[in-house]
């Protein structure tokens, strides 16, 4: 029995497959490589694996598979720009997982085609990268969505509440008092961390009050910064100085010592989904 085997067509197949599952590694690793550097690598890989099925098709398979590793890790490195050894080893486990699941799309969808041939597999090859794709701007979609949220622990005199944050570039305020920046959260939130009289002292300041025991009041050393919002004429907002605040978000963790924390008595947590809104720059900065 004998087979007809076309280096051009395995060329082509080899260079197009490369190519997507560089351009797939290099952006989920958010390298810097440019299309026509993936493509001239790919290209490379490409003529690689078809020099070595020549040259090595007598030998035992070891031999075919070590080469095959070597070339794919060269491609990887350079059709992809990685500098370090740790990116390079996620780029070959990206690289040969974007393998397997090109390698079952592109069966499936030859399968549901019924076609065969070069152009044919162009077709499906592009297919089946534009599905991974979509897949992966899916997923950064739910990731980016998902970091909009921090882990936030708040202290006070011993005390700790945990409440979850709101990443929001939309708060800008700034205490020009105590040159810091501010977050807002709803006042039952900071009640939880006082004690019963010192609360009621703490709705009087709210509500513009003149406080029966203050001195309950100064350890959070409350006082009124300004603010300015799309659609409204602005106003005072009542804050306060906790004793800290521990921030989680993804990889970042963060202490703010003394952080201003502004109350709005018209916003309420329990119909979010999320309990305070979050200065930016205390993640960035």
């Amino acid at each position: 029995m004998s087979y007809e085997f076309y280096l051009d067509v395995y060329f082509i197949e080899n260079l197009v497959i490369n190519y997507a599952l560089l351009r797939m590694t290099n952006k989920l690793l958010k390298c810097s490589a440019t299309h026509v550097r993936s493509l001239l690598w790919a290209a490379a890989g490409s003529a690689a694996a078809t020099v070595s099925l020549v040259l090595l098709y007598r030998y035992n398979m070891i031999s075919t598979i070590l080469v095959s590793v070597a070339a794919n890790t060269i491609m990887v490195r350079f059709g992809c720009k990685i500098k370090g050894g740790r990116t390079l080893i996620q780029g070959m486990l990206l690289f040969y997982t974007g393998t397997a699941c090109m390698g079952l799309a592109f069966s499936l969808l030859q399968r549901m085609t019924g076609s065969a041939g070069v152009r044919a597999f162009c077709l499906t090859a592009a297919s089946s990268y534009v599905l991974i794709s979509l897949c992966i701007w899916i997923y950064d979609q739910v990731r980016a969505w998902q970091q909009r949220y921090c882990r936030v622990a708040l202290y006070q005199d011993g005390k700790c509440k945990i409440v979850k944050g709101l990443y929001d570039t939309g708060n800008m305020l700034w205490d020009t008092t105590l040159q810091s920046y501010v977050s807002v959260i709803d006042i039952s939130l900071i009640k939880e961390l006082l004690s019963e009289e010192a609360g009621r002292e703490l709705d009087d300041f709210c509500a513009k009050r003149v406080p029966k025991s203050p001195e309950l009041l100064s350890p959070l050393r409350p006082h009124y910064i300004p603010y300015q919002c799309v659609g409204c004429e602005g106003g005072l907002l009542p804050a306060v100085v906790l004793d800290y605040l521990c921030l989680e978000r993804g990889d970042v963790q963060k202490v703010v010592t003394h952080p201003v924390i502004a109350i709005d008595k018209t916003y309420s947590s329990s119909l979010r989904s999320y309990q305070m809104i979050l200065n930016p720059n205390l993640i960035d900065s």
